[in-house]
């Protein structure tokens, strides 16, 4: 069948993978707020949410009568004409929301448009809702990845291999049943996910420099306008303490570094020379040099490389806080957008991994040859013996751990092995003879045999593998209902910001 042009194209290039690089498209509001932030240091938001502060503060200084009907509505017309890019301004050094924008806006009238910032610290809570809304995508990224961990692992039910411990063969498992594991580690790193979020969707508004403020300003109304969980009540927490940056970069640190095990892992398992996993062609790259090369594992290099990027941003993280005084100092700003750089790196590395994980190829027959040639069933010869034989566990494990080696000696295959050299490994450990016939012997060490009886909770068997699927697969159910809620709240308060603007501007 032939390549398409695209196809043909990436083999003759090698660029990166489109499924992956998709993310790239969502991150681009954030790439210019990044830029903003690498150009000022002292900036905290160039894009939408900067203006979302500063309508929903002007409505509360209007609530409270600390300006006019008039007022609130020349203040929020111009910094909607700002917003909408009606009035076009030249870019200035300042904190947050400048006011000289909002001074060209107003034509020149200071003493309005400097109302805007009065009892403000600029700069809250302006980074949260950048790291919010950026948040709202990555859960939907991890959820997807999640669902395709399911499916993966579902379409693998009974795909048998190798199960590893120090990089030897020691038990089988199932393809399945490795893909589960990795599901829950990413649950895990959800749920604490789904807690930075809690600790971020919280109204640092208002809090003045440190003190709170002496306006008679309605924190709870801004929180509400905001679409925020809740208040950081004491004043100077909301800028001496930046730690849902640091609970955003551990979460991803944790998911970060699980993908990159595991595409070491599958990178491992795609060598020629192990061969049990193959990837679909159109993930391949081929060698600048060598044409024989079909670099599957390069994709998998891709992901491990943003992986190191997202957890090097944590490192940075910590070593922003550490030795700083717990206050409202330059280094705590810094924290939200190193936060916002360990976003865009964990998008692309899931990414990566989704994309990898949809187009990989078990090779069912070479996987099982490896377990049925290895002696990773060897512990069922052992429970055998203390079961039906009577040895004690120490005693029954020395003679398996001689037969196996004596096995290896003679360069016999698992299911070449026979009742006589169990036997004989007895006898050179100078304890009886369990006597087991070479049939029985063959079926302890069978692998298909092996997983069906290792049918205790959390293990191999087929039965086991269906019911940890189901469970998984409502409790993910349960977590997208969450995250419709989350997206929901943020809708209704979108709608209720625009509802109180209309009720002083008009429609």
């Amino acid at each position: 069948m032939p390549y398409s042009k695209e196809i043909m194209e990436f083999h003759r290039y090698c660029p990166g993978v489109s499924e992956a690089e998709d993310r790239v498209k969502v991150q681009e509001r954030y790439k210019k707020c990044i830029a903003s932030f690498e150009k000022d240091p002292t900036k905290h938001s160039s894009g939408p949410n900067r203006y979302k502060v500063d309508l929903s503060w002007v409505i509360c200084l209007y609530r409270e009568k600390i300006i006019n009907e008039n007022e609130a509505k020349e203040l929020l017309k111009a910094i909607l004409d700002l917003k909408n890019g009606k009035v076009q301004v030249e870019e200035t050094r300042s904190h947050g929301f400048a006011e000289k924008y909002l001074t060209t806006a107003l034509n020149g009238n200071e003493d309005l448009a400097s109302m805007v910032n009065i009892g403000r610290t600029l700069q809250e809570p302006m980074s949260r809702l950048d790291l919010r809304d950026m948040m709202i995508d990555i859960f939907d990224n991890i959820i997807n990845l999640l669902k395709t961990v399911l499916e993966v692992a579902e379409n693998n039910i009974d795909v048998i291999m190798p199960g590893h411990t120090h990089l030897s063969q020691a038990q089988p498992i199932t393809f399945c049943h490795y893909l589960l594991s990795i599901y829950d580690g990413l649950r895990r790193g959800l749920s604490q996910f789904e807690l930075a979020y809690e600790d971020t969707n919280r109204n640092s508004g208002g809090c003045g420099a440190c003190s709170g403020i002496t306006w008679p300003i309605d924190r709870l109304y801004m929180t509400r306008l905001l679409g925020f969980n809740d208040l950081v009540e004491p004043t100077y927490d909301s800028e001496a303490s930046q730690d849902h940056s640091m609970s955003i970069l551990f979460s991803l640190s944790n998911i970060a570094l699980l993908l990159s095990k595991s595409t070491m892992d599958m990178n491992i398992w795609g060598m020629e020379e192990i061969d049990m996993l193959r990837t679909n062609p159109d993930w391949c790259g081929c060698s600048s040099m060598m044409p024989n090369k079909c670099i599957q594992g390069s994709q998998f290099e891709r992901a491990r490389i943003q992986a190191v990027y997202a957890i090097g941003q944590m490192m940075q993280g910590v070593s922003f806080i550490k030795g700083e005084p717990h206050a409202d100092m330059l280094s705590m700003l810094e924290l939200p957008k190193i936060a916002l750089k360990a976003m865009v790196h964990a998008q692309l590395c899931i990414g990566y991994f989704e994309g990898l994980l949809k187009n990989v190829n078990p090779q069912k027959d070479k996987m099982l040859e490896y377990v049925r040639e290895g002696y990773s069933c060897s512990t069922e010869i052992v429970v055998h013996m203390i079961k039906h034989l009577g040895y004690g566990p120490r005693r029954a494990h020395r003679i398996v751990a001689t037969f196996v080696r004596m096995a290896r000696e003679n360069k016999l295959r698992a299911y070449e092995c026979s009742g006589d050299l169990l036997d004989k490994a007895a006898i050179f450990a100078e304890e009886k003879e369990p006597e087991i016939n070479t049939e029985t012997l063959r079926k302890l060490l069978d692998p298909e045999e092996f997983i069906q009886s290792h049918n205790n909770i959390g293990g191999v068997a087929h039965d086991e593998g269906i019911r940890m699927l189901s469970k998984r697969g409502k409790e993910l159910r349960e977590v997208e209902i969450r995250h419709g809620q989350r997206k929901t709240k943020l809708l209704d308060a979108d709608g209720f910001l625009q509802k109180n603007i209309n009720e002083i501007v008009g429609n």
